[in-house]
């Protein structure tokens, strides 16, 4: 319980590295430093133990995803993560943070 504690006040961290990444920039010195802070970020969960997960095309899990929102789209099959709002981290069995996500049909 103590690492998830550890690993769930990082989230925050890991939430807005992301938002930097997803911003466009013409500054390419920035972005890299933004991609290697990132990429250090994320060795260090996984070497923790963490499994990131949730990303569009999933099958939809009520055990690893909150569906925060629904849409209809007939090219996407039942119950498929159409677009992730967060990321999902777990240790092991225990789920530290759902993914938070729209869900098709």
């Amino acid at each position: 319980n103590g690492k998830a504690d550890a690993v769930e006040k990082l989230l925050p961290v890991y939430d807005n590295l992301e938002r930097a990444l997803n911003q466009s920039t013409a500054d390419e010195a920035y972005k890299k430093g933004v991609e290697m802070t990132m990429t250090q970020l994320v060795g260090i969960l996984t070497g923790l133990g963490v499994e990131i997960f949730g990303n569009a095309g999933d099958v939809f899990d009520p055990n690893l995803h909150n569906a925060v929102m629904h849409i209809e789209r007939e090219e996407l099959g039942e119950n498929t993560v159409s677009q992730v709002f967060q990321k999902g981290f777990k240790i092991g069995d225990k789920v530290v943070r759902f993914a938070m996500v729209q869900v098709a049909n």
